[in-house]
């Protein structure tokens, strides 16, 4: 994963909290600018940062850094409910994935 698609995710995560940048950038103590400018890639995000922002707007570590950011709360979701199932039925929606 590139710088671009870090700044790309951190916009996506605000959003994702209906935050503007000014309101995001004030809930992690920092000023009306911060989160505009680390987006537009003139600032560099620090690691403590980056967690702050997740914090703020309830996003965990394991979904920002998921290969499909947009696309895991059904990924997650359809692991989760095929782990459970007796191995007959896993080999069965295997089965039909592959047709």
């Amino acid at each position: 994963m590139d710088m671009k698609e870090i700044l790309y995710r951190i916009g996506y995560v605000r959003n994702c909290a209906n935050l503007s940048a000014r309101e995001l950038s004030f809930r992690i103590g920092m000023s009306a600018q911060y989160i505009a400018q680390v987006e537009s890639g003139r600032i560099v995000l620090t690691v403590e940062k980056l967690l702050k922002i997740l914090e703020v707007c309830h996003f965990s570590l394991e979904h920002f850094f998921a290969p499909n950011i947009q696309d895991w709360n059904i990924d997650t979701e359809l692991q989760d409910l095929i782990s459970h199932l007796p191995p007959a039925k896993k080999q069965g929606i295997l089965a039909l994935i592959k047709d």
